[in-house]
């Protein structure tokens, strides 16, 4: 190729440039005739053509451009030149050579996927057939393999060290490769429970596509270093074998002879190679019986098993044998019968900080008066600017205090559990609640009216004092917050307060009028 080269490399331009622009028309014919690539009708007659086509453009492209230096009188370019086309054309066979055998090996596939050549097989072929031309093209120019080796070894160790993962994964899928413990379309199953068809071997992965039609991308040092229980393709037999139990008064001859009619009328079971039945286990109770039959692939095995079993299940009932249970030794004693209740009004009364200022009988009674009652997540208990008729205890959930500010804002100034209370404030001074109280969960409430305090404050008139001082520690508490969301604050002394309950107790408030 070096001495063609250099013959034609004279003084008759117009000629090398009618060469390259009929190899042009030629590519350009054989990739497209009547709007349909030729490629695709004819690949291998179209590799052929490259291999003898692509040198050829490089060489004449190097000619011209050769000749072109030489008349332009550009000095020192024409071995530059000479060189790069060379390496070039060579480089182009290997890839020409290269594609004419992926070509021929992918027209010997046709469509079927278990007989492709995978993708990192294609690409070693690539590589293989390039370096091949470059090993040409280095011996002519007379350099030593042994020298190009130890210069760089240096530079090879750097790259293994640094590519060790991937290097790694590329061994491991030429290894895949070369052994080919599995196909492209054959089902496999890892050892970590993955199941997949087997779609692609790449240099860096192995690609499974699943029953999900999703895709596992497994690196290909793991794929090596596992082991892979292949269930083949569509064209392999697939023997699997099930178990049924049943009961040991059954004759296992009668057992076996149900089972292998049942299998036998199965239409995706195959009938050669035919089913075998045989009584596996018959230490324990129930018997075990093993059921073997041949599918004609591995998909097939979803259908066939439903098919059996239901078979199994109609003979079995035909000839009035139920499937037997496990048998298992059993020891029982008697248990303590847990009885979840909600805590009672009393208990919860008692732990209030009111509690401690009735006496027992007092709450007993606001216990006997009180009820539960439930509401839903987000439900409003007591609105904002609302009138209280009762106070509320907090038996389980979560209820959420919240404040208006002068933007309409709202801010959460508390949140109640269980054991705490609300409402006694709005309720004894007959003024509207300044805060909005919400259930943030699911609430459990005990519900005590005014009617029932207002009694028991009459009965016993040193009470109200009592309750003015709650009252007041609560007011102090809503001033608080009024201030810090710069509403209006109105000021109320403990006597104030104690007037206030007083007249609520005496004189029923509006909200009773006309009961």
């Amino acid at each position: 190729m070096t001495a063609l080269f250099d013959s034609l490399a004279q003084d008759n331009w117009h000629l090398f440039l009618g060469v390259l622009l009929a190899f042009l028309v030629i590519r350009f014919v054989t990739w497209r005739i009547d709007n349909r690539p030729v490629a695709s009708r004819f690949p291998a007659l179209v590799a052929l053509l490259d291999l003898l086509v692509l040198p050829g453009m490089v060489i004449v492209a190097g000619t011209l451009l050769r000749l072109g230096a030489a008349v332009l009188e550009v000095p020192d370019v024409d071995a530059g030149i000479r060189s790069l086309t060379l390496l070039v054309a060579h480089l182009a066979a290997g890839w020409a050579v290269a594609r004419l055998i992926e070509v021929v090996l992918l027209v010997r596939a046709d469509d079927d996927l278990s007989e492709r050549v995978p993708k990192l097989v294609v690409g070693l072929i690539y590589v293989a057939t390039m370096l091949f031309g470059l090993a040409i093209y280095l011996w002519q120019r007379g350099y030593s393999f042994t020298g190009i080796w130890v210069s760089t070894g240096v530079a090879a160790a750097v790259l293994g060290l640094a590519l060790q993962k991937t290097l790694g994964d590329l061994f491991s899928g030429i290894a895949l490769g070369v052994e080919r413990p599995f196909r492209l379309g054959d089902w496999v199953e890892l050892n970590n429970g993955i199941v997949g068809q087997v779609i692609d071997l790449n240099w860096r992965s192995t690609r499974l596509r699943g029953w999900d039609n999703a895709t596992h991308v497994i690196p290909n040092s793991q794929m090596a270093g596992q082991p892979i229980k292949n269930l083949h393709d569509d064209q392999h037999l697939y023997a699997p074998w099930y178990f049924v139990k049943l009961p040991a008064e059954v004759d296992p001859r009668f057992a076996t002879a149900l089972l292998l009619e049942a299998a036998m009328r199965c239409e995706s079971v195959l009938k050669f190679p035919y089913p075998v039945v045989r009584l596996s286990e018959a230490t324990t109770v129930p018997y075990v019986y093993m059921v073997w039959v041949h599918l004609k692939n591995y998909p097939a095995m979803f259908r066939a098993r439903e098919e059996l079993f239901r078979e199994i299940h109609r003979s079995l009932q035909d000839a009035g044998i139920e499937m037997a249970p496990e048998v298992r030794e059993m020891r029982t004693r008697r248990a303590q019968v847990s009885h979840a209740e909600p805590p009672s009004i009393l208990l919860a009364l008692k732990g209030l900080d009111v509690g401690g200022l009735l006496t027992a009988d007092e709450l007993e009674e606001i216990a006997a008066r009180g009820v539960y009652c439930h509401h839903d997540s987000g439900h409003v208990i007591l609105a904002e600017g609302a009138q209280s008729d009762a106070f509320y205890v907090v038996a389980g959930g979560l209820v959420e205090a919240v404040v208006t500010l002068p933007d309409r804002s709202r801010k959460v100034t508390e949140t109640l559990g269980p054991g705490q209370h609300f409402g006694i404030t709005s309720m004894l001074t007959n003024d509207p609640s300044f805060l909005e109280f919400t259930a943030k969960s699911d609430v459990s409430l005990i519900r005590i009216d005014l009617d029932c305090v207002r009694r028991l404050v009459a009965a016993r008139p040193e009470l109200a004092e009592r309750l003015a001082g709650v009252v007041k520690a609560r007011l102090d508490t809503a001033e608080a917050a009024r201030t810090a969301s710069r509403q209006p604050v109105r000021r109320l002394s403990l006597r104030d307060i104690s007037r206030r309950i007083e007249t609520v107790m005496v004189r029923p408030n509006r909200f009773y009028r006309g009961r």
